[in-house]
């Protein structure tokens, strides 16, 4: 569907490994994420007030009976990204500031 942003593991019986993944699908509606269940096709309705981090682990518990190990982590190239932009964003705003005061 779209680009896993987020991973949301965790431990279940026979120490098998389930995952939640956040997914965001740039194409449509940028910045509309989507849960997707990697092993059962979960993908709930977004249209609540719930956190989506409270959902995926909730789901891990109780359909997977996966509670152990949890650990959430964030996709390798969106934090690259972060660090790269953050300073080029700095530069630039700094840069047109300067060239506005002359």
């Amino acid at each position: 569907m779209g680009a896993a942003i987020r991973h949301f593991t965790a431990i279940g019986p026979g120490e098998q490994v389930f995952t939640v993944n956040i997914e965001r699908d740039f194409r449509y509606e940028p910045y509309r994420d989507s849960l997707i269940c990697a092993h059962c096709d979960w993908s709930p309705s977004l249209l609540t007030t719930r956190r989506t981090d409270t959902m995926a682990w909730e789901h891990l518990a109780d359909a997977h009976d996966a509670a152990g190990g949890r650990t959430g982590r964030e996709n390798e190239s969106f934090r690259k990204a972060r660090w790269v932009m953050l300073p080029l964003c700095s530069v630039l705003i700094i840069a047109l500031l300067v060239f506005l005061q002359s």
